[in-house]
């Protein structure tokens, strides 16, 4: 009942907005009415008067309609400013303003400035805008010049660029403000959030310059598990997942012992089971083969003493099944419980689940829950009625809704749907459903999904090729691997990470 009261305010308010664009329509056609009395211009020997505003409250990239007398017909002439901060004007009218509420408008005073330098006349509200702080797109560090020649720099988070090619993000257990990102066909960089600054601690030649796939964590932090992509050259079996040991000063660099431990080929993704920790499950797109390889006989032979030989041991593993389609990229997403996870194929545009026997501690054979294989479009529905385009990394995040209402399954998976340029969300029932960009109310007249604006998720917030996200849950922020955008974004309630959005310019300050 209450998911269903819920999707009827969503509808509402849906509505509202449809009606509040029909009504702007009409408001901005009226201009163009000789017979219209309200579409006269500015007159500056008259005062500017507010008279009412509606909604009354929201959050930044919120749309506000200003009513009141002699705006005039120029936008150009007319500034809002609301808490102090310039709204971004959408149309104007005699009678009225379309804007968009900025970010940090806290004091919510609403001002209306009217005229060139020499004749402004400003109007002020007697009420105010209650402004509600929400979460909002940003961007950490990086950037992309006019001829994307920057290269890649390590440094401040002033300076630093790169993040060109897809990768994943994954969290130091250990040291909480260090963010990795594993790159397909780069390195492994290091994203120091403390004292804001990138490094590159680890390089591809350390895993025999293949392809660095994906990155996860034993239980207790002492060892990096790299999962690597290499065929071999079509001669048996070639490397598959490296252990990576923590130096003594807690670091991970090229000086590390660093062990190749699994050996298959064409390995994608490689995690360790949450709660049993000696399980490591990996895979192989040769024929889309998921195996479970128990590595505490790794830990056996290294703790005593003894060689761990990849050749004669790293095929100590069981293949457990394979995915429907083989020959393509897919990644392994345990959930934190352990009870269960998601299998994202990348490249046909589903998203699979496979149950953990914990009789058999190992998992089963996978089924579809999200997405439709071969059918890439953009399509917010339940199950197999939604559509994906090359979803990419997802991470685990609890919701604190479920919490309260007592379920069995708290998290809620969001992923980056790299072709569709968003960050979707999949439910524990299978919803899966546009959480941040794809944007349309801004500035911008190019009438595409993807860009580089930060702001508000899904009014104005726009991503281009996102592949890599991770989820800070002291802070509550999600940080996003914008590939084409060549950026780290983040996602994060608004003026709690020491920056803020400009929705005019669509730069974080």
């Amino acid at each position: 009942m209450k998911n269903m009261k819920c999707k009827m305010k969503k509808v509402l308010k849906e509505w509202q907005w449809v009606l509040l664009a029909l009504f702007t329509i009409c408001i901005c056609s009226c201009k163009d009415d000789d017979d219209n009395t309200n579409a006269v211009a500015f007159d500056p020997s008259k005062p500017v008067l507010i008279s009412d505003f509606t909604p009354k409250k929201g959050g930044t990239g919120q749309r506000l309609v200003i009513y009141g007398e002699n705006f005039g017909l120029d936008k150009s002439l007319v500034n809002v400013m609301i808490g102090g901060k310039k709204a971004t004007i959408i149309n104007v009218n005699n009678n009225s303003i379309y804007c968009l509420v900025p970010s940090q408008a806290y004091d919510g005073d609403i001002k209306v400035i009217v005229g060139g330098e020499e004749n402004q006349v400003t109007g002020i509200s007697e009420s105010t805008f209650e402004y509600e702080k929400k979460m909002v797109v940003g961007t950490l560090c990086g950037y992309r010049n006019e001829y994307d020649n920057q290269g890649w720099k390590d440094g401040s988070f002033d300076i630093c660029c790169g993040f060109r090619n897809d990768g994943c993000l994954k969290f130091d257990p250990l040291y909480p403000d260090h963010l990795y990102v594993v790159y397909d066909g780069a390195d492994i960089q290091l994203l120091d959030l403390k004292n804001r600054m990138l490094s590159t601690p680890l390089n591809r030649s350390s895993f025999g310059d293949r392809r660095l796939r994906s990155l996860d964590f034993t239980n207790d932090g002492q060892y990096m598990v790299v999962a690597v992509d290499f065929d071999g050259w079509g001669t048996g079996t070639s490397p598959s997942v490296y252990f990576v040991k923590r130096n003594e000063d807690g670091s991970f660099t090229n000086n590390s012992s660093i062990q190749l431990i699994a050996s298959y080929k064409q390995c994608n993704g490689a995690a360790l089971h949450p709660i049993n920790n000696n399980e490591l499950y990996f895979n192989s797109y040769e024929r889309g083969q998921v195996f479970r390889m128990d590595v505490s006989k790794y830990f056996e032979t290294i703790n005593n003493g003894g060689n761990w030989n990849p050749d004669r041991d790293g095929g100590n593993y069981d293949e457990l099944f394979t995915i429907q389609d083989t020959g393509w990229e897919f990644q392994i997403n345990i959930h934190p419980s352990g009870n269960y996870a998601y299998i994202v194929v990348i490249n046909q545009h589903y998203i699979l689940r496979t149950d953990y026997n914990w009789e058999k501690k190992r998992f089963a054979p996978a089924y579809v829950v999200a997405g439709q294989a071969r059918s890439a479009a953009w399509e917010d529905a339940a199950g197999v009625s939604a559509r994906l385009n090359r979803p990419y990394q997802g991470v685990f995040v609890k919701n604190q809704e479920y919490v309260d209402e007592g379920r069995e399954d708290v998290y809620d998976f969001y992923f980056c749907d790299n072709k569709n340029h968003c960050i979707r969300k999949l439910s524990p029932e299978g919803i899966v459903s546009t959480y941040a960009g794809r944007g349309n109310t801004t500035s911008v007249v190019d009438n595409n999904v993807w860009g580089t604006e930060d702001g508000d998720l899904r009014e104005v917030a726009r991503f281009r090729d996102p592949s890599g996200i991770a989820y800070d849950e002291r802070d509550n922020v999600f940080y996003i691997l914008d590939v084409v955008g060549r950026k780290i974004r983040t996602i994060s309630m608004e003026g709690e990470t020491g920056t803020s959005v400009d929705l005019e310019s669509g730069n974080f300050n």
